[in-house]
């Protein structure tokens, strides 16, 4: 995939000139926690934390964020979202591969990329790592789509059977997470909403039709349909974005890497064709 790091403004805010406390005791949380990360590969990606929101835990919510060289205008925006379910491994880690091969110097990339490489830190530093949030809601069961209210109590009752690990949380957004990525995409206002998860092993999309992909690497489009409080519920059909979320085959066994470059190439071939071109400013 090509794509490449730029230093310019940004539209969420200016990147930390070095790593603060928070974010290099992150990295080394991440790092102890999964093989793939490596301490100083993550200091070197200089993530920002959001200023307005901490997890549950009080840990930093990242980011990073990557915009065309040479100030060009982008042609869309990208927000990816990995890590909403902290036993997730294999997403979290393959996020977190094809963060730095967004930042490599050889890659080009003619988007602004909202990159976001671990959305429920508490879920994934737990021991066990939980799919759920410190406060054992299912985050995404927590988006507020406008039938939450209604439905995503009495769906969780009667569907799940009042499953912990589905848990809706008791009011829509009631988590810090929840809230800071609902934030994200009230600011950021994404052209596509990219997230990763395991371990179904297919590609699930949720928007307008015309954005529909049939296949990103081995992974083969069959709809899940959505539910209240989901991410598809509230991005997809509420608001019309497109939302692609893959769902790798093993949430602890990750791809091999000539799958991994295939995906990220599918991806970047899935945004240029089937969402809307036109240029943004800076």
């Amino acid at each position: 995939m090509s794509m490449s790091q730029t230093a310019s403004a940004s539209v969420v805010s200016s990147p930390a000139p070095s790593n603060p406390p928070a974010i290099t005791e992150f990295c080394q949380d991440f790092a102890d926690k999964l093989r793939t990360v490596d301490y100083q590969g993550c200091l070197t990606l200089n993530l920002n934390q959001s200023i307005e929101h901490k997890s549950i835990e009080h840990r930093p919510l990242t980011y990073k964020e990557v915009l065309p060289a040479n100030n060009q205008p982008p042609k869309g925006r990208i927000l990816f979202i990995s890590g909403i379910h902290g036993d997730e491994y294999s997403a979290i880690s393959i996020s977190y591969l094809w963060l730095q091969t967004l930042l490599s110097p050889e890659s080009q990339t003619q988007y602004h990329w909202l990159f976001l490489p671990l959305a429920n830190p508490d879920g994934l530093f737990q021991s066990p790592a939980t799919r759920q949030n410190a406060d054992g809601v299912d985050l995404n069961r927590n988006f507020p789509s406008p039938d939450w209210d209604e439905l995503a109590i009495r769906t969780w009752k009667n569907h799940y059977r009042m499953n912990k690990r589905r848990y809706p949380g008791p009011t829509a957004a009631s988590e810090p997470e929840t809230q800071w990525m609902v934030q994200l995409v009230e600011r950021f206002k994404p052209t596509a909403i990219i997230s990763i998860h395991a371990p179904y092993g297919l590609l699930d999309y949720d928007g307008p039709e015309h954005a529909q992909p049939n296949k990103i690497g081995h992974l083969k489009h069959r709809a899940l349909g959505t539910y209240p409080g989901s991410l598809g519920r509230y991005a997809g059909e509420h608001l019309n974005i497109p939302v692609l979320t893959l769902e790798l085959k093993s949430a602890g066994r990750m791809p091999n890497q000539t799958e991994i470059n295939h995906m990220l190439n599918d991806l970047e071939t899935w945004v240029t064709e089937k969402i809307e071109q036109k240029e943004w400013d800076l």
